[in-house]
């Protein structure tokens, strides 16, 4: 076998994390062992043809994933999903030497067709415990924690950043990614902090009209949602999040962390809650659960440049070591190899 045909699937090719991970990783699997293909299974999306840069056939709403498979006789399907039962997600005739991962996102199990996968891979820690804890663990099937990846070339460490009297965040547009908390507090710090200011990317109506309910639209500033987000968290001295279901790993957490840029979340309990993962409290951010610890972490953090610098660079010092994405391509690879039973580096 000369390269490891691999096709990359989720439901779309959008802008949110799940989709930003595929990329990521088409970006840097190595292009020597491995031929990449990528499915958007019901449509596309803004990142095909970020996608298509690398070289990288995308196939956007195919009849069917068994009819791709066959067409381009890969070696490994490896589709980003929730965990649960999706019609239409899994090949349902696989030919021999066909690997099937999951990468579960949310931890959830897909009763009907679980049989079909051979390797469940998990976004975090969390994820992993409440997969095991629920449904236990499977005869003759693999089970891997990978973080999602952080790609650090986006983020060069050459530009300067200095300190900025802003707090804000990013998240794609949707309502279930914006806790109440994080817009409610803004009147708190500006009152605090006159001069700060807010910036934020990705809103909703709905998040549009409850900043304008709080009478603070003169001090915040909101950006067209983007690709580009690098330019953003430079700007920001204060990443300021909260999802209202919680979250499974957080991208935006990780990218901020890997910007020098100290984040305060807020803890979930009953739902998703890897943020308290990624984020250490009072180590390389906050993590708080009620409103008002929330209004005095962000405040605190902008009224002490020295303990945001000291966040700061301990949340960029995690980001390497746990996020960087040449480590975390690396961890697919080796899972790749031992599922193909091939030891590249012997063949060498």
């Amino acid at each position: 076998m000369s390269k490891i045909k691999v096709l990359y699937a989720t439901n779309k090719l959008g802008i949110g994390g799940t989709e930003k991970t595929l990329q990521v990783l088409c970006k840097y699997l190595d292009k020597t062992k491995y031929e990449i293909y990528v499915c958007g299974r019901l449509d596309g999306g803004i990142r095909k043809g970020e996608i298509e840069k690398y070289g990288i056939p995308v196939y956007v709403k195919p009849s069917d994933v068994d009819s791709l498979i066959e067409e381009l006789k890969v070696h490994i399907y490896h589709v980003h999903r929730a965990g649960d039962y999706e019609p239409g997600t899994l090949p349902q005739k696989k030919p021999l030497g066909l690997k099937v991962i999951e990468t579960n996102v949310f931890g959830e199990l897909d009763i009907g067709e679980n049989y079909l996968i051979d390797c469940h891979v998990f976004v975090s820690h969390w994820c992993f415990k409440k997969y095991f804890e629920k449904y236990c663990q499977f005869h003759n099937k693999l089970y891997r924690m990978i973080y999602n990846p952080v790609d650090f070339e986006e983020f060069p460490e050459n530009i300067s950043s200095p300190f900025h009297n802003t707090f804000g965040r990013v998240s794609r547009a949707d309502d279930q990614k914006w806790h109440d908390v994080c817009l409610r507090v803004i009147p708190k710090v500006l009152k605090k902090i006159p001069t700060a200011r807010c910036h934020l990317m990705g809103v909703t109506d709905r998040v549009k009209q409850i900043i304008r309910s709080l009478d603070v639209m003169n001090s915040v500033t909101i950006h067209e949602l983007s690709l580009n987000v690098s330019k953003f968290y430079r700007n920001l001295g204060v990443f300021t999040h909260g999802a209202r279901i919680g979250e499974t790993f957080g991208v935006v957490i990780a990218e901020a962390m890997a910007n020098r840029v100290p984040v305060v979340t807020l803890s979930t309990p009953g739902k998703p809650n890897a943020q308290t993962e990624l984020v250490d409290h009072k180590i390389n951010g906050f993590v708080c659960r009620t409103e008002g610890q929330y209004a005095g972490a962000v405040i605190e953090l902008l009224e002490n440049p020295s303990l945001r610098e000291s966040f700061g660079a301990k949340a960029h010092e995690k980001a390497r070591d746990y996020f960087d994405a040449r480590k975390i391509v690396k961890h697919h690879e080796t899972l790749y190899e031992e599922l193909m039973d091939i030891n590249f580096a012997a063949s060498i």
